[in-house]
C-alpha cells in the first residue's frame, strides 16, 4: 500500500511509573493458622509453588504425579494432595478418563491410548506429568457457555453503534437532532458531549488538512482524479471546511495550479452512523454507508466514486479504458483512492481486554495462555420487576421471566462453583453463594500483591493452604454477598431486549442504569477468538515478551492489554481502496505506543483502558454517577480509548506501506 502517517494531536498517554506489586517483593509467604503463638511459614517460588512445597526428600513430581490420585497413595498425606501438587491433576478429574485406560503403553503402544488425547491433553502431560498445569481460569469456566455474556468489544459496540442504545446510532451524539441545513452549515459545535479539533478550530483545522492533501496531490504527480475518503466524519465539519478550501482557493494557489487541483479533487465520506450521515448530507457532502472496521466496505466506497459525472457519461463496454470507473475491490491499477483521512475515529474502535499470566513457562504467541474479560450484568429481583412493570409487562410475565433468570443464575454459577477450583474456594468460604465465589475469584485476580499463580493445581493449593489468600477471599465474598441479596444475572440477550424496550422511555432507562450492576469475569479464549487474534500475538511477540520480562521479576502475576482488532481492519480497508497504487493514509487521533499502553494497564489491574470524556452537566442530569465506572451509563455518554499507533504502523508495514 502507499505511504501513510499516523499523527497524535492530543496529549500522549504517559505510562505509570513501575513499582513492585505489593511490599513483599518477588517472594511471598504462605501462612497457615495455628493455635500456637508461632505460625508456620513457607517461602515459595510464585511461578510454581508446588515445586517448593510438595517435593522434599524422595517425594518428587516424577515419583508422585506419574499416575492419578491413587497410583502413588504414599505421596499424599493430610497436608498435600494430588490435586494441589500435580500439574496433570486436571487430566483425571473426569471419570471417563483414567490413568490405566489412557497411559498403559503395554496395551496401547507408545504414547498410550490415542482416544484420550487432544490439544490440551497429551501423553507427555497427563501420563508423564511433563508440562505446565492448565490455567485455573480455564478450569473454572471451561464447562459453561460464557457466550451468554458480553465480551468488551460486544458491549462497546452495542453501546456506541447498536441500533437499540448506541450513542452514535441513536443520534445522542448530536446536540440538535432537528437542525436545519442552515444551522448545520453555520454551527460548528454540533456534538452534545464533546468537541473535536475540526469543530473547535473551524475553518482553520480544515485548511491545515487541505494543505496536506495538496502536498499529497503534488507528491503523486498531480494525480487526476485525486480521490479522498474521510472515514467516520462526525458532523461533517472537516469535510465541509476542506471542500470550501479547495472550492474557494483558500490556499492562495496561482490560477493555473488551482484549476488543476480543484478539477481533480473528489471527496467522499464513509459513515457508519445513520444519524451522523443525515447531518453530513444536510451539508451537501457525498456519503456512503460503511464500517471502517471491515474490509467489506471497500467495494461500496469504490462504487460510490464511479457514480461521478465523468464515469456516468461512459457507455457500457468502455469502462475498461478508464480504471477510475472500475468498482472492483481491491482497486485496480490506475483506479482507487489517493488518500484516506480520519479524525478521532480509531479511538472509537471496539476494544477487548486481554490478560497474560507471567507465571510459569509460557509462549506469548500461544493463544491458550491468554484470557479475556467478560462483562456480566446483575440486578436485584425487585428492581427488575419494577423496570419490567414500567415497561407495561404483566405480573405473570414478570414472574415467569424471573423464574427463568433464577434458574439460569443458579445453574451457571453453581456449575462453575462445582469445578475443582471452585470447590477449593468454597472450602475457604463455605457460607458464600455460588455467585459470590465466582465474582470473588475474579476480584482476587486484581489483588496483585497476592501474586496468584496461573496453574490450577497451584491455585487450589493457595486457596487451601495460604491463609492470606483465603482470608482476602472470604472478605471479598462477604462484601459481594451483602451487595447481592436476591439478585439475578442477565444474559446479554435479556439485557439487549430490555434496552430495546427502553429506547423510547428515557426515565425508565435511567432507572434501569441506576440499578443494574456490571461485574467482570476472566475466561480463556475461545477457538474463534484465537483465530481472530493470532495475527496480533505473532505481530507483537517481541513487544509482549519485553513487557513480561519487565513485570515478572517485579512480582506482577500478569500483564494486560487492550486490543482493537479494528485497527488492523482499518488499515486493510485502506489497502483495498488504494490497491496497487500509491496513496496516503492520514489518521489523526490521541494514543501512544504499544509499550506505553501495556505499562499503563499492567500496573493498574482495575483499569479497562476505556474513558468517558468530560460531559456538560445538562447531559448528565438524572443519570447515575457515570464517571465512577465506565459501563454505568452505557449508551448515554461517549466512550473512548487510546489508539495503539505502534499496532497501526506495524500492520501497514506488513502490507508493504511505510510511515512518514
Amino acid at each position: 500500500m502507499g505511504a501513510k502517517v499516523a499523527m497524535a494531536v492530543a496529549p500522549i498517554l504517559t505510562a505509570h511509573a513501575l513499582q513492585p506489586a505489593g511490599q513483599k517483593g518477588p517472594e511471598a509467604e504462605i501462612v497457615q493458622p495455628s493455635t500456637s503463638s508461632t505460625a508456620q511459614v513457607y517461602n515459595f517460588d510464585p511461578h510454581d509453588i508446588s515445586h517448593s512445597l510438595c517435593w522434599v526428600g524422595g517425594f518428587t513430581k516424577e515419583t508422585c504425579c506419574r499416575g492419578d490420585a491413587t497410583t502413588s497413595s504414599q505421596c499424599w498425606k493430610d497436608s498435600f494432595s494430588f490435586s494441589e501438587c500435580c500439574p496433570n491433576a486436571e487430566c483425571w478429574d473426569d471419570d471417563r478418563f483414567t490413568y490405566d485406560e489412557c497411559c498403559d503403553e503395554d496395551r496401547f503402544g507408545t504414547g498410550g491410548n490415542p482416544a484420550c488425547w487432544s490439544t490440551d491433553y497429551t501423553f507427555e502431560h497427563c501420563c508423564m506429568a511433563d508440562g505446565v498445569g492448565r490455567s485455573w481460569v480455564e478450569v473454572l469456566t471451561n464447562g459453561v457457555d460464557m457466550g451468554h455474556f458480553y465480551s468488551m468489544d460486544e458491549f462497546y459496540t452495542d453501546a456506541q453503534y447498536g441500533d437499540d442504545f448506541g450513542y452514535y446510532s441513536t443520534g445522542r451524539v448530536l446536540k440538535n437532532l432537528q437542525a436545519t441545513p442552515e444551522e448545520s452549515e453555520t454551527d460548528a459545535q454540533q456534538f452534545a458531549h464533546f468537541t473535536t479539533y475540526p469543530m473547535a478550530m473551524s475553518p482553520h483545522f480544515g485548511r491545515v488538512l487541505c494543505r496536506m492533501l495538496l502536498l499529497m496531490w503534488i507528491e503523486l504527480g498531480e494525480q487526476e482524479p485525486f480521490r479522498v475518503v474521510e472515514m467516520g466524519a462526525g458532523s461533517g465539519q472537516l469535510g465541509n471546511d476542506i471542500r470550501q478550501c479547495v472550492k474557494d482557493n483558500e490556499l492562495g494557489l496561482d490560477p493555473s495550479t488551482w484549476r488543476r487541483w480543484a478539477g481533480s479533487f473528489e471527496y467522499q465520506i464513509m459513515e457508519r452512523s445513520p444519524a451522523l450521515a443525515k447531518r453530513q448530507i444536510k451539508r451537501g457532502l457525498r456519503v456512503v454507508p460503511g464500517d471502517a472496521q471491515s474490509v467489506h466496505s471497500c467495494k461500496d466506497v469504490l462504487a460510490a466514486f464511479t457514480d461521478s459525472p465523468a464515469c456516468k457519461g461512459f457507455k457500457a463496454g468502455q469502462v475498461d479504458t478508464a480504471p477510475e470507473c472500475v468498482a472492483d475491490a481491491p482497486a485496480v491499477e490506475g483506479g482507487g483512492i489517493s488518500a484516506l483521512v480520519s479524525n478521532e475515529l480509531l479511538d472509537a474502535f471496539a476494544p477487548l481486554k486481554l490478560r497474560l499470566s507471567t507465571m510459569g513457562r509460557l509462549d506469548v504467541t500461544t493463544c491458550s495462555n491468554w484470557q479475556e474479560i467478560k462483562y456480566l450484568h446483575v440486578m436485584q429481583e425487585k428492581d427488575f420487576a419494577e423496570v419490567s412493570k414500567a415497561l407495561g409487562h404483566t405480573p405473570d410475565y414478570i414472574r415467569e421471566v424471573l423464574i427463568g433468570l433464577r434458574s439460569f443464575t443458579s445453574e451457571m454459577f453453581c456449575g462453575i462453583r462445582n469445578t475443582t477450583v471452585g470447590e477449593a474456594a468454597a472450602q475457604c468460604s463455605p457460607e458464600s453463594s455460588c455467585l459470590a465465589i465466582v465474582f470473588g475469584l475474579s476480584e482476587l485476580l486484581k489483588h496483585v500483591d497476592l501474586q496468584l499463580p496461573s496453574a490450577a493445581h497451584n491455585m487450589r493449593l493457595r486457596l487451601r493452604k495460604d491463609y492470606s489468600v483465603c482470608h482476602r477471599f472470604r472478605d471479598l465474598t462477604g462484601k459481594i454477598d451483602s451487595a447481592m441479596e436476591d439478585v439475578v444475572v442477565l444474559p446479554k440477550h435479556i439485557y439487549r431486549q430490555l434496552r430495546h424496550e427502553l429506547r423510547s422511555q428515557q426515565d425508565v432507562e435511567v432507572q434501569f442504569l441506576a440499578t443494574v450492576q456490571t461485574w467482570t469475569v476472566p475466561v480463556h479464549l475461545s477457538s474463534d477468538r484465537c483465530a481472530t487474534l493470532q495475527w496480533w500475538f505473532d505481530l507483537h511477540e517481541e513487544r509482549i515478551q519485553r513487557l513480561v520480562d519487565v513485570y515478572k521479576p517485579l512480582g506482577y502475576p500478569a500483564v494486560q492489554f487492550v486490543v482493537r482488532p479494528g485497527e488492523r481492519d482499518f488499515v486493510e480497508l485502506a489497502d483495498c481502496l488504494m490497491g496497487p497504487n500509491r496513496g496516503f493514509m492520514l489518521s489523526i487521533d490521541y494514543g501512544a505506543s504499544f509499550e506505553a499502553l501495556g505499562h499503563s494497564l499492567s500496573v493498574d489491574p482495575y483499569s479497562d483502558g476505556i474513558f468517558i470524556p468530560p460531559a456538560p452537566t445538562e447531559l448528565l442530569t438524572g443519570l447515575p454517577e457515570c464517571f465512577s465506572s465506565w459501563p454505568v451509563c452505557a449508551g448515554r455518554v461517549d466512550w473512548t480509548t487510546f489508539v495503539d499507533f505502534t499496532n497501526v504502523a506495524a500492520v501497514g508495514e506488513s502490507l508493504g506501506g511505510g510511515t512518514l
